[in-house]
């Protein structure tokens, strides 16, 4: 809690003053209650498999977060091997339960693997509690990748 330095100004002031005052103080260092602290929502690139058909990413998402998540939508940019951008997709991943780790591949079609430079967690577009609620779920979100490709955000 953030605490409040005592001027001379503020000895002078009326009893209510001081009180408005402190309040006005108390409820600067008042947190969101949107995430908590220890909110975290993971993204793992886990491994690439290279099919006839394209590259198969497969995803290990783990929400760790107070939140059951019913709508988490992935804007993901690949980038090729010389980080030039490639492409975009879009993911719908929801639902997401709290407390719970889900394993997602797709296929990346005409794409070979090894073309694959780097992907971006460009953005969420749409994420959403059971509620409804949009939250910003980027502020807890942590990307890590066990590939030879990259997982960044």
């Amino acid at each position: 809690m953030k605490e409040a330095i005592m001027t001379g100004s503020f000895k002078t002031l009326s009893t209510s003053s001081r009180y408005i005052a402190l309040l006005a103080l108390m409820s600067l260092s008042v947190i969101s209650p949107v995430a908590a602290a220890d909110d975290v929502i993971s993204i793992e690139l886990n491994k690439t498999d290279e099919t006839e058909q394209g590259c198969r990413p497969l995803f290990v998402f783990d929400n760790q977060s107070d939140h059951q998540l019913n709508a988490f939508q992935i804007e993901l940019v690949l980038f090729d091997q010389k980080g030039v951008y490639s492409r975009q997709i879009l993911l719908d991943m929801a639902p997401l339960y709290r407390e719970k780790k889900v394993v997602a591949s797709f296929l990346i079609s005409e794409t070979s693997c090894e073309d694959i430079g780097s992907m971006l967690v460009n953005g969420l577009p749409r994420c959403a509690n059971s509620a409804g609620d949009d939250l910003d779920c980027l502020a807890f979100l942590d990307v890590s990748s066990k590939s030879t490709i990259p997982l960044e955000k």
